[in-house]
């Protein structure tokens, strides 16, 4: 009886775990190419991972303060875009994902505490709705609890990657699950200027 109850269960859950390991493999598979579009600058490859509804918002620093813009692609010859917000993921290497703890960014030393490519998919970033509030405490710019909320949701559904590569080339950026698709819709400058 007992091995018919544990067969049961393998049976049950086997769909279950079969599906979950089709998202994570979309989820590997996303990043490889991700990383190979920025690492060749390679505007048509990336723009097949960018959904048409949400665009890609793009994380900068203009003197002490974060801020983000919002595109509906990214051009990485187009005069219209930040390009020199892309200089660091030219020719970045992929390596293999760790799930692990991610790395920091040492302004002192002017450098990140570790080298690889790591997610971690037990913390949940909040970056760009924290800079709306902080926005909202700081300059003339207010952001509606509306919008806060939606980009609190569309973190909730994202997972941060870093990339620092061996030759301290580096890509920071958020995959989303959106509508059974995994999609690029945060790329973090921010993290590592210390500009003042």
């Amino acid at each position: 009886m007992y091995a018919i109850l544990i067969i049961g269960c393998s049976l049950f859950l086997s769909p279950v775990c079969s599906e979950q390991m089709t998202k994570e493999q979309a989820f590997i598979a996303t990043v490889k190419q991700v990383v190979d579009a920025f690492s060749r600058q390679d505007s048509s490859a990336l723009v097949k991972f960018i959904d048409p509804k949400t665009g890609v918002f793009l994380l900068h620093r203009i003197g002490v303060t974060d801020t983000y813009s919002h595109y509906s692609t990214i051009g990485f010859s187009d005069s219209n875009y930040p390009n020199v917000l892309f200089r660091y993921s030219k020719s970045v290497q992929f390596s293999t994902i760790k799930y692990a703890k991610l790395p920091s960014w040492s302004c002192e030393g002017e450098s990140w505490s570790k080298t690889g490519l790591f997610v971690d998919t037990t913390k949940t970033d909040h970056i760009v709705s924290k800079i709306c509030g902080q926005q909202n405490k700081s300059v003339s710019e207010t952001h509606s609890g509306k919008t806060i909320n939606y980009f609190y949701d569309l973190e909730n559904k994202s997972r941060r990657i870093v990339l620092v590569d061996s030759g301290k080339r580096e890509l920071v950026f958020y995959l989303s699950y959106l509508s059974g698709e995994w999609f690029l819709t945060i790329v973090d400058i921010s993290s590592s200027d210390c500009s003042v």
